[in-house]
């Protein structure tokens, strides 16, 4: 979410200009919310007269800890090509006054004040909404709202609070920190929230929380509204993950548009926007929904995926992207040594059982929280010795060597029989790619936290693994390594434990990876 001003003025440097004209520019407006609070804004009048409807108009919301003044050059952009451009710095943010509350009941009236002023004021038509991360959520949030907003432009924003901070039943703890801390006017509740939920302590009201703050929550009033929804996500975003935002899209029934694109939160939008690719398609969502312009984004196929690694661009009618996929099943090792196997027959022989232990993270993490995930939108993949592993800390399974290349598109999805030995286990489930020198690529991964009143019982779980697009070259097999704990998500309190893992007819665990 916090990202330096100087990388989003460097990333908006990178668009191409195609002005016709030099916009009349406001650098400090005080506009007062409806309580009293004063909000700081800036504006871009175009120099064209407003044509008959009004003027398109865009209102640019801030990231976390950012300010108005992080889209100036796409503002400018957008003005010089006849909109009418208001961005302005959340309450609690930059100089503008309040308590940072977390997209609620405040901020999203706040919104609306915005919009009076600017009708007010200016003749204003079709106006839509656009922003990174916090500025993305207050967007769709505020379109549901409001239905005056006829479109969003919604970039590393987030569709569910709950499973951003809280997925799988795992507290987020370093995105999570790194929110709060970055947050220095804020609401008292925000920090009992994050206090309650890393305790586990009140965890209803945390919930309810969340959920008044997810756009998810609102699906029937965007769609009621008919809001045109353009939503971008970052495979590597392991704060917004892809997963709820792919839920939110599937659920639009208005015009949408889902960007999918390598790297981690907010990163790919703030530095070269996927080359471009995700700016330029959210100016040519706003030409056609606020302008009206026929430039056929309303065409073209609704998702556009980039592969990991390799950043091809790809283009699908909808989502999921596809309905193929290979089920593999596990099957036990032998020694804490070696790795099981995963086969696409179930396991027939006799019943067996693996275990693993808490206590130690291992190779099998995902790198440094952030760097590692930021470098993988530069292409720069994040690579584990898979022979480091410590089974004693750890279980993997391999994958048969792929004959052709395995075009993975979609979260992978994990159903597996467990016996914990404690009332809390976490369980930490990385996907690699790994090539014949033992050096894996990671995929995807996912937590979750299995708390049980039976402990020494066995259970099945399934998770979802965080959607992604990875091709696995021919030779290389799918490694799934999984550990009990790492360096983003928070730790159960006691970590003396033991996870077996049963293998029988009856007892069967299986891996199911969607494809191409």
């Amino acid at each position: 979410m916090k990202t330096a001003p100087l990388l989003a003025l460097l990333g908006s440097a990178m668009m191409s200009a195609h002005a016709w004209s030099a916009p009349e520019y406001i650098s400090d407006l005080d506009i007062t919310s409806f309580d009293g609070t004063v909000l700081d804004a800036n504006l871009f009048i175009p120099e064209t007269p407003a044509p008959a409807g009004g003027y398109p108009t865009v209102i640019f919301t801030n990231s976390w800890g950012l300010e108005k003044r992080q889209y100036h050059f796409q503002a400018k952009e957008l003005a010089e090509n006849g909109y009418l451009v208001l961005s302005y710095s959340t309450r609690g943010f930059g100089h503008s006054d309040g308590l940072v509350d977390v997209a609620g009941e405040n901020s999203i009236a706040d919104v609306g004040v915005l919009i009076d002023w600017l009708e007010t004021n200016y003749s204003v038509g079709k106006l839509g909404m656009a922003g990174i991360s916090y500025g993305g959520g207050i967007s769709l949030l505020s379109a549901a709202q409001d239905p005056r907003i006829d479109a969003v432009a919604a970039l590393s924003g987030w569709a569910d609070v709950v499973e951003a901070l809280y997925p799988n039943e795992t507290v987020n703890l370093v995105w999570g920190s790194l929110l709060v801390t970055t947050a220095f006017d804020k609401e008292a509740e925000l920090e009992q929230v994050w206090s309650d939920l890393r305790s586990g302590q009140n965890l209803a009201q945390v919930i309810e929380f969340g959920a008044k703050r997810s756009a998810i929550s609102y699906i029937d009033q965007l769609n009621e509204n008919g809001t045109a929804v353009l939503v971008s996500n970052n495979f590597a975003d392991y704060l917004f993950k892809p997963n709820s935002m792919t839920d939110f899209y599937s659920l639009l029934e208005g015009p949408k548009k889902l960007l999918l694109n390598p790297g981690t939160h907010a990163i790919t939008e703030t530095l070269s926007g996927n080359d471009g690719h995700i700016w330029s398609t959210s100016f040519r969502w706003f030409d056609h929904h606020l302008k009206g312009e026929d430039n056929g984004i309303d065409r073209e196929p609704k998702v556009d995926m980039t592969v990991r690694i390799s950043n091809k661009l790809e283009h699908y009618d909808d989502y999921p992207v596809t309905e193929e996929s290979t089920t593999w099943y596990l099957q036990p090792r032998f020694t804490m040594f070696n790795s099981g196997g995963m086969e696409t027959g179930k396991y027939d022989g006799w019943s067996w059982s693996n275990e693993f232990h808490g206590g130690w993270d291992t190779f099998a993490g995902t790198g440094i929280p952030l760097v590692s995930d930021a470098l993988e939108g530069f292409g720069i993949p994040v690579y584990a010795p898979m022979m480091a592993i410590n089974g004693y800390y750890a279980i993997e399974y391999k994958s048969p060597r792929q004959s052709d290349t395995l075009q993975i598109r979609g979260a992978p999805k994990l159903e597996m029989w467990i016996e914990p030995s404690k009332r809390e286990v976490q369980l930490n489930v990385h996907l690699y790619d790994v090539n014949m020198f033992g050096l894996g690529r990671l995929i995807t991964h996912a937590p979750i936290t299995v708390r049980t009143d039976e402990p020494g019982k066995k259970q099945k779980i399934a998770l979802e693994l965080f959607t992604t697009s990875y091709d696995v070259p021919a030779g290389h097999r799918v490694v799934m390594a999984i550990d009990t704990q790492g360096p983003i998500y928070k730790k159960p309190q006691d970590t003396n434990y033991t996870i077996e893992v049963p293998y029988s007819s009856s007892k069967v665990s299986s891996l199911t990876v969607p494809h191409l």
